[in-house]
């Protein structure tokens, strides 16, 4: 690269930015124009505030040199404008206090953000977990007739009985509570269904009527739920549907028409009057 050694102004000799002490420049030729090249080795200073990363040295004619790059280079152009590069250097202090003060304030956001995440997952947990023990208490309680399995209310009890429930444990509950609601929700549909064999008698609102006290009858008889053989309430197969009907104000044809067999297998339980008014026009 053709140089020489400049001999008029404009040239000024950079000032000691950073520490840096320049030797004198040369002129040199470049593609985009001439150039005042001076050169000073690296100092510490200079090193920190070109890492820091919030100035464009280049743009103010400063680059690193050198093998290893221990010299800085000062391209000064013409018309240099040698106090703004002072100007852009002694800005860097509080280029970089700000950018730090960005930072610290979209960690701190980033802090809140991930917080309230984890606190809202907590929450759901903690929701989730009540709602499954809240569940499945009012279930065994209230439905206890609609458990069919005897190791499903086994676990659910179970379950209930630890103080530090999981998500696991609480999806299990759930999934117990919801297969008690599917074994009521079969009954529910099989029971609109019409039995045949019971219409004629359904079809009488009287009939109806003493079904469903006899229903009644024997549904305070299942204190058990069908999980004792002591002939007395409902059976393991017919429990669900017989506490389906007891819980209805009033009976329909199809439904009924199902009271009214189940009856017939679990007649001995009830009033002999009751069985007669009910069976004797059958």
């Amino acid at each position: 690269m053709p140089h020489t050694t400049p001999l008029l102004p404009p040239y000024v000799h950079p000032p000691a930015w950073l520490g840096l002490q320049w030797q004198p420049g040369q002129l040199v030729h470049t593609r985009r124009g001439p150039r005042y090249l001076s050169r000073a080795v690296e100092t510490p200073e200079c090193r920190e505030a070109m890492a820091a990363g919030v100035t464009d040295f280049s743009s103010l004619g400063l680059t690193n040199g050198g093998n290893a790059g221990e010299l800085v280079l000062f391209w000064q152009a013409p018309d240099h404008d040698i106090a703004a590069v002072q100007t852009a250097i002694d800005g860097i202090p509080a280029r970089v206090a700000e950018r730090e003060a960005e930072r610290a304030a979209a960690a701190a956001e980033r802090r809140a953000r991930e917080e309230a995440a984890a606190a809202a997952e907590a929450q759901r947990i903690a929701d989730l977990i009540a709602r499954a023990r809240d569940e499945a208490t009012r279930s065994l309680n209230d439905r206890r007739w609609s458990w069919a399995r005897r190791v499903d209310v086994d676990e659910a009890q179970g379950l209930l009985q630890r103080p530090d429930l999981d998500v696991a444990d609480a999806t299990r509950l759930l999934s117990l509570v919801e297969r008690a609601s599917k074994n009521v929700a079969r009954s529910e549909v099989k029971l609109a269904t019409m039995h045949a064999g019971e219409r004629s008698l359904a079809e009488r609102p009287e009939i109806r009527t003493l079904a469903l006290e006899a229903v009644h009858l024997i549904t305070a008889d299942d204190a058990d739920w069908a999980t004792l053989e002591n002939n007395r309430g409902w059976s393991k197969s017919s429990t669900i549907d017989g506490h389906v009907l007891d819980a209805l104000p009033e009976l329909n044809v199809a439904q009924a028409s199902h009271a009214l067999r189940l009856l017939r297998i679990h007649h001995k339980q009830l009033p002999r009057t009751l069985v007669e008014q009910m069976f004797a026009l059958a």
